[in-house]
């Protein structure tokens, strides 16, 4: 028997042959009660509905609201890891998300597959409000093209990422099922790779029902055993200093039929404020060669390439999960050619510290909201200590 899926499949119908084919298949799954093994998995479907948020006059065009389709396959954590007791034993798993975006024919459908956290802001026995962070891939049905589809100036590309953020609340009805609704933000940009990239944004609200398939292990419990003993420790003050260069790439061939390459070199200087983050400020420098053709079409030509150097200063804060730094930075241009994006800036990236020193970074770089173009990195980073506290 064969299950045939046109494009024309109705997204409800779509989403319960999902759940359906998930439910037979784990209905002979043993329920887990050794103490190694973990039952915490729990699948979500959510019904979106929302509409397009026109950020410039030129999305006006695609004023719409629609559904949107959702489904979630998530595990609860326990306090396995360290950081998982730090931010309230939160849930980590896998989103797949259907918008058919207002059936605008220049818009298409979008899909989108995020790896999701959603964090416990307050709980009870019951009720659990949170707040989910979600990113991954998203890809869209019809992008521009200035012959076939020259309406649709939001994004230029197939792919793009995706992004979700969402405020949760969660009601436990049983161990098996919980009630879920909350409102969110989904985004798809490709960071400038490919123009035009406006990027759609999408503010929804949403309702979901939770199923947890397997018995709960009752021999999971928090890992972590709180010290008895009466201690004391001398605890060192230290600013972190992260050191690091990034190589982006701006896909202009719509605007001046060629690409460009991006060099941006960085300095954030950190002092810890909590086990989970850290503040202090930056300092870096841009160099984007597809700002000699921005100011020569604004009419001021480029004599000597030095000038389209940008320094910046910036204040800087880090999230910091695990091995993983979530990075914001809010920053003024010292210097440089001037061009329409303004002295402001924003950067957001992702760090991994793949050792004590060493570390990759992703990082999109934005002006008041529109993304300039997304820099791929490494850098180098160590403490120095400044102070020490004991604790008792």
């Amino acid at each position: 028997m064969k299950i045939k899926l046109t494009y024309h499949t109705s997204p409800f119908r779509f989403t319960g042959i999902l759940l359906v084919l998930f439910l037979i298949s784990i209905k002979g799954l043993p329920q887990y009660e050794h103490k190694l093994l973990s039952s915490n998995i729990i699948i979500e479907g959510k019904v979106h509905y929302g509409f397009i948020y026109a950020q410039h006059l030129e999305m006006e065009l695609f004023n719409a609201h629609f559904p949107s389709f959702e489904l979630t396959v998530e595990k609860l954590t326990f306090g396995k890891h360290r950081w998982e007791r730090e931010y309230n034993y939160p849930l980590i798993g896998l989103t797949m998300l259907y918008t058919g975006l207002g059936k605008n024919p220049a818009l298409g459908s979008a899909f989108a597959l995020m790896p999701c956290i959603n964090f416990p802001l307050f709980k009870n026995n019951r009720l659990t409000g949170g707040f989910r962070f979600a990113l991954g891939l998203g890809y869209l049905t019809k992008h521009f093209d200035r012959l076939e589809n020259y309406k649709n100036l939001a994004i230029g590309s197939h792919l793009n990422a995706a992004v979700n953020l969402m405020l949760e609340a969660r009601y436990r009805v049983s161990s098996f099922l919980t009630f879920t609704a909350g409102i969110s933000l989904q985004h798809f940009s490709n960071g400038s790779l490919k123009l035009p990239n406006f990027g759609l944004n999408v503010p929804m609200i949403n309702f979901g029902v939770a199923i947890r398939p397997l018995k709960p292990n009752q021999n999971i419990g928090d890992r972590f055993f709180a010290p008895t003993e009466a201690y004391a420790a001398v605890i060192h003050k230290t600013l972190e200093f992260n050191i690091g260069g990034l190589v982006g790439y701006k896909n202009m061939q719509a605007v001046y039929g060629q690409n460009f390459l991006v060099f941006h070199l960085f300095e954030n200087t950190f002092f810890r404020i909590s086990n989970k983050s850290k503040a202090g400020f930056g300092l870096d420098f841009s160099y984007d060669l597809s700002q000699i053709k921005v100011l020569e079409k604004n009419g001021n030509p480029v004599d000597n390439n030095i000038k389209i150097i940008r320094p910046g200063i910036n204040g800087a804060y880090q999230l910091v999960i695990s091995r993983v730094g979530v990075i914001i930075n809010l920053g003024y241009y010292l210097g440089g050619a001037e061009t329409s994006n303004g002295p402001f800036y924003e950067k957001f990236a992702f760090q991994y510290n793949f050792s004590k020193d060493l570390f990759a970074t992703v990082m999109l770089k934005v002006h008041w909201g529109r993304a300039d173009y997304i820099g791929w990195g490494l850098g180098y980073k160590f403490d120095v200590k400044y102070g020490r506290k004991i604790i008792r």
